[in-house]
């Protein structure tokens, strides 16, 4: 400004809200201990630019990130600058080859074209005229600005003119467009070398401004003093002959699922070392087995229901587990996936394999495991820390970790099936595949692949030439479901895809997976869904649907052999909509279920405006109900219950004219999901929604609909996995022979003999009174021989 008023003078002031975050982001730097410098009088570039020529000369390679083009003239052999193409994910990298390849100048040369085409962002206005393509010729002829001006005097033409007449202005822009490459800092390279951050001043920071999803994502490799790097691992065929007297950390070696198949080895982590050895070593480890079960060495471990239940098929037995690190990873965020890289990667380490060091002959991931083991031990106490600066550290102790011993119990007790039985119910639903063929073809003409989407929909909207509404010539489920009322070839097709459903999926699913004990030992998985909720594989148990009879026929086959066994089912009753009373506080909503009226009938009458309401009617505000819940647009209302988009708009906001409490309470919702990034169940649950500042319109719009669902989803489920503890601690401490075997989703199931039927009750009661809550809950059910009587 001083050299040149003129310098910036078209861009528009700094904007207020800018101004302010300035002192907050010196803050932010501050408290991760990276080294910020300014000073009045000296430019940004200045400073960057005589960092840069230190570096470079010191020997380091430097990589600059900017979108300003000046910056191009401190390329060198060691320095290279990197522009954003479109966004930072998207980056230029100009190195010395590659300005040559661009610009046909070395990197100095940028100055020069400065000098000559001036720059508008600076407000430089270099030589009027000159533009970019005659700037590029006269450095490659030239050489210098310099140069350029002096050749100007016997050049011919109006280029020549111009630059005579403005070649002030150029040395000026020249002057002005030159990086300082030689300011007098008050700090040494040295001094920026990253030595970490304190966790105690980021947690702070990230406190004071609420910043809860960065704490979390602040990678743990960065602590001051961290020693997160992976760690080498040594292969051994016995446990090294050493006292143990503090904590191991373990992780189990598999591939495919640990219940069926097993172990290639064990990682173990002692005082500081790393070790992995395979399962046929461990099998005749003494000493390492000795330690395994002893309950006094306390274990940290990777997931322990996988340690317990893989080594138990092999005959060994482990004791002393007290931490599991998978479990923490998971409270901490949901959202990632459920392997050990990447579950130890969200905690700031990358334990994965190198993919050169990796032998085509080599059993086992040696290296990984070892990893698991150590960092499993490693990290405990910084994952504590996260855990309860998060305020989630009592749903790890008080919910998911006793869970886990309680799950381990049951997979390993698994669920009788009769295996002859399922076999004849395939056979009879497979007689029924070519029957259903022929008459589909007879309706439709001409054979085709009824199995294709693709040909369907040219039997559909080809040769019948239907229309789908103005979407896709979709063949779904609910688009065959509205051809099927006019058409037979249409209810056909519906007919034979269920059929083929049931085979593929209830009996050639289950199969393969039916063990020698008759029985199937199905994975819950508790670190897989963002919800919070268990899901089921290997197989999965929880897709057997009670939608139709056929469905619900495959439970048939579920049962115990012995006669004094019985099934017990009992399944909390609209648990979710009664949590969504409780959460938003509605009195008369919460009055409904508490004076034991239907829900769906109220609501009907409310939105409405009738006292009585038609079945129809009730099945409509059956479905709003819902959409409330899961925060369907009334578009999709629309669909779900055949009406135009106005009439379904209409009800929902006769809904919360009927229910303004709950309307209030997911406005809140949105709201919360906006600032902080995540919502939460009653019991602390999170979820984080990062899509909810997408700048996609219909990914922000999931992202709500995500927030309005997980408090109540989340919590249903929190709720039952307090309820499996409460009745695992009754159990066992009545010495009580009943088991629980089966969690699907609301429902629990249980094997009964027949004399503790009595407990039923008792059992309800424990569900029904696992938290307490402004709603009463009710738990429905039946007992029966086979697990489609206790459906009943």
């Amino acid at each position: 400004k001083e050299e040149y008023a003129d310098y910036k003078a078209n861009r528009k002031p700094t904007p207020p809200e800018l101004v302010m975050q300035f002192p907050i982001s010196r803050e932010l730097l501050n408290a991760l201990d990276i080294k910020n410098y300014e000073e009045h009088g000296i430019e940004a570039d200045d400073i960057c630019g005589t960092i840069a020529t230190l570096a470079s000369k010191a020997g380091y390679k430097v990589e600059v990130y900017t979108s300003d083009k000046d910056y191009l003239q401190l390329i060198d052999e060691n320095t290279t600058v990197n522009l954003p193409k479109s966004g930072t994910k998207d980056m230029i990298k100009m190195d010395e080859a590659a300005m040559k390849e661009k610009w046909g100048f070395a990197p100095k040369q940028i100055i020069d074209f400065k000098g000559l085409c001036g720059d508008p962002s600076d407000n430089l206005k270099g030589i009027p005229g000159i533009g970019e393509k005659t700037a590029i010729k006269l450095i490659q002829e030239y050489g210098s600005l310099e140069k350029i001006i002096e050749a100007a005097a016997t050049m011919k033409g109006k280029t020549g003119e111009k630059i005579r007449e403005n070649a002030d202005s150029g040395r000026e822009c020249y002057r002005l467009a030159t990086i300082k490459t030689d300011c007098e800092l008050p700090f040494t390279l040295d001094d920026l070398l990253y030595q970490g951050y304190t966790y105690s001043k980021i947690e702070e920071f990230a406190r004071r401004y609420e910043l809860r999803q960065f704490l979390q994502r602040i990678p743990l490799t960065l602590k001051k003093g961290a020693k997160l790097k992976k760690v080498n691992v040594t292969s051994i065929s016995s446990f090294p002959d050493i006292e143990v007297t503090g904590k191991l950390g373990l992780a189990l070696d598999y591939e495919g699922s640990y219940s069926e198949s097993s172990p290639l080895g064990l990682g173990i982590a002692y005082n500081g070392k790393a070790y992995y050895e395979s399962l046929e070593a461990l099998k005749g480890d003494k000493k390492l087995l000795e330690i395994l079960k002893d309950e006094n060495i306390k274990k940290s471990v990777f997931n322990a229901k996988s340690l317990i239940i893989g080594l138990k098929r092999e005959g060994i037995e482990i004791k002393g587990i007290d931490f599991d690190i998978s479990l923490a990873a998971y409270i901490l965020d949901s959202s990632v996936k459920s392997d050990p890289v990447s579950m130890f990667l969200s905690l700031g380490v990358d334990i994965g394999e190198d993919e050169e060091k990796i032998s085509l002959f080599e059993v086992g991931n040696a290296l990984t495991i070892g990893n698991a083991a150590y960092f499993s031990l490693e990290l405990e106490d910084s994952s504590i820390s996260l855990l309860k600066s998060s305020n989630t550290y009592s749903l790890y102790k008080d919910i998911e970790f006793p869970l886990e011993n309680i799950l381990t119990e049951m997979e390993i007790e698994g669920f009788p099936i009769d295996k002859e039985m399922l076999l004849e119910i395939g056979e009879e639903f497979k007689k029924k595949l070519p029957i259903l063929e022929k008459e589909i073809f007879d309706l439709a003409g001409y054979q085709f692949n009824v199995a294709s989407p693709a040909q369907v929909a040219t039997l559909l909207y080809e040769k019948m030439g239907l229309e789908s509404g103005g979407k896709k010539q979709t063949t779904s489920v609910s688009q065959l479901k509205e051809f099927a009322e006019k058409y037979p070839v249409v209810a056909k097709i519906l007919e034979h895809r269920k059929y083929k459903k049931l085979v593929s999926t209830y009996i050639d699913g289950l199969i393969p997976h039916i063990l020698e004990d008759n029985k199937v030992h199905t994975c819950f998985n508790q670190i897989e869904t963002t919800t919070g909720r268990l899901s089921s594989s290997s197989p999965n148990l929880q897709n057997i649907t009670s939608r139709d009879e056929e469905s619900r026929f495959i439970k048939k086959t579920f049962y115990y052999p012995e006669e004094n066994y019985k099934i017990l089912s009992l399944d909390y009753s609209q648990i979710e909509l009664r949590i969504l009373a409780s959460l938003s506080g509605c009195k008369s909503y919460i009055d409904v279920f508490n004076n034991g009226h239907d829900v769906h009938t109220e609501t009907a009458r409310k939105i409405f405006h009738k006292e009585e309401v038609s079945q129809k009617e009730r099945k409509r505000a059956k479905a709003v109900n819902f959409a409330i819940i899961y925060g369907t647009s009334a578009f999709g209302l629309g669909e779900q219950i055949g009406c135009p988009v106005y009439e379904a708009k209409a009800i929902i906001d006769s809904f919360y004219n009927a229910y303004p409490e709950i309307g209030e309470y997911l406005g809140k919702i949105v709201d919360e999901v906006e600032k902080k990034g995540y919502v939460t169940t009653m019991f602390g649950r999170r979820r984080y929604l990062q899509d909810i500042v997408s700048a996609d319109y219909s990914k922000r719009e999931a992202a709500k609909r995500q927030a309005l669902n997980a408090p109540v989803q989340g919590s249903a489920a929190d709720l039952i996995k307090i309820a499996m503890i409460n009745i695992d601690k009754y159990l066992k401490e009545n010495n009580k022979k009943t088991r629980m075997v089966l969690q699907i989703h609301d429902e629990l199931i249980f094997k009964v003999p027949e004399e503790e039927i009595d407990i039923v009750d008792k059992l309800k009661e424990l569900m029904e009174n696992a938290i307490s809550l402004p709603v009463k809950l009710k738990v429905e059910g039946a007992i029966g021989k086979s697990w489609y009587d206790a459906k009943e």
